[in-house]
């Protein structure tokens, strides 16, 4: 003998939603739900985790780009090693002055477009270099580095509960 079907279930079938002909389905999907809803919270809170470690490695690196960013716009501001700091603890609200380096350097470019990357001069060589860069152009640089831990919210099996976050720029004094 055939099933009778209700005007409801017409409506059920109509709204997209399967109408158990057998009752022993009727909680296979709650089952498959708690089965599963463990596995996707932990990738959730992954993905969370990954997603924190990126904002303050981004977030790093950008404190050090202010920073090498003010100490670039003159002489004056290039010797200003805390006004570099000021600016990086300003824009970036994970690194702190302790964790903050603010250098001034300066080379000789004789011609063959000297960059700043190499440059481990002192700032006291910078008044002395003149004498010995005669045949070239005096290059000012000021670099910053910064640094900041991050924790994870929980202590994952095989993966480390905190890491680094580095960040480093340097730029041409702007004459």
């Amino acid at each position: 003998m055939a099933q009778r079907r209700k005007e409801s279930d017409g409506l059920a079938a109509f709204c997209g939603r399967r109408v158990p002909q057998d009752r022993s389905e009727s909680g296979q999907s709650i089952l498959a739900l708690a089965l599963l809803l463990p596995f996707l919270l932990v990738l959730l809170l992954g993905v969370v985790e990954l997603g924190r470690a990126a904002f303050i490695s981004i977030v790093v690196s950008h404190g050090a780009s202010a920073g090498v960013g003010y100490g670039a716009q003159s002489g004056t501001t290039a010797v200003n090693a805390t006004g570099m700091i000021t600016a990086v603890t300003n824009d970036a609200s994970y690194v702190t002055a302790a964790n903050t380096t603010a250098t001034y350097g300066c080379t000789c470019d004789t011609g063959a477009g000297t960059s700043c990357s190499g440059w481990t001069i002192t700032p006291s060589t910078c008044t002395n270099i003149s004498s010995s860069c005669s045949s070239g152009q005096i290059v000012e640089c000021v670099k910053v580095t910064t640094t900041a831990t991050f924790q994870s919210l929980f202590n994952y099996p095989g993966l480390p509960s905190s890491f680094q976050a580095n960040g480093s720029a340097v730029m041409r004094v702007r004459r």
